[in-house]
């Protein structure tokens, strides 16, 4: 998504599958909120969550729209891109689908996906003059600045982003496979992950500055 060519996103994920990774990762319910209504600067619109009792079954679509605009996703798509490139044994962040994760999280009426929606449109809007409609110097330069911005706004922007980014990739199989989780096989012992998967993690953790 960062080269000079790069094409623009094309959603790659249903929103069920979003949904479970709202869940996953650990912020939204979808119990305990029946109707938020949530005002921003970008929006104010009213949106209907689950309500107290959810079919889990079979559920049902997203009451809620998505609300990133075409541009607010290309940017999500190269600022996720940034955070987890491709590698020689795994996946960028956009070719699972990460940006439609971080629509759906922002779009969703509970309270922590609320308080985090200004922040994270905010900062996308920001970054789409340099990097959707800029060229690839313009586009890395923008990107490259986000750890170290001088503004707090920005940084915080971009810390939660990258948290989210993080949290949904290392919940997919392509995610597993590159940390060499191999959890859901029946053994007889668990003797814990070996330390070539600890010392993978760690250069990963810390190549993110988590």
């Amino acid at each position: 998504m960062s080269g000079e060519t790069a094409k623009p996103y094309v959603p790659k994920i249903d929103r069920r599958t979003a949904l479970l990774w709202v869940g996953a990762v650990g912020a939204a319910t979808a119990v305990g909120a029946g109707v938020v209504v949530w005002r921003d600067r970008i929006a104010t619109p009213e949106a209907k969550g689950y309500g107290t009792d959810p079919n889990l079954v079979k559920p049902e679509p997203a009451p809620w729209p998505r609300l990133l605009s075409a541009e607010e996703l290309q940017a999500a798509a190269h600022l996720a891109d940034f955070i987890l490139p491709a590698s020689a044994t795994a996946p960028a962040a956009s070719a699972l689908g990460i940006p439609d994760f971080i629509d759906e999280w922002v779009s969703a009426p509970y309270p922590d996906q609320v308080e985090d929606r200004p922040v994270i449109r905010e900062g996308l809007k920001a970054l789409i003059p340099d990097v959707v409609r800029g060229d690839a110097g313009r586009r890395a330069a923008a990107l490259a600045a986000l750890p170290t911005a001088r503004d707090a706004e920005t940084r915080a922007f971009f810390k939660r982003v990258r948290a989210l980014t993080v949290g949904a990739y290392y919940t997919t199989e392509a995610g597993f496979k590159d940390i060499g989780y191999i959890g859901n096989e029946v053994r007889s012992s668990d003797p814990g992950p070996s330390a070539e998967v600890k010392a993978v993690l760690a250069e990963r953790l810390k190549a993110l500055g988590l």
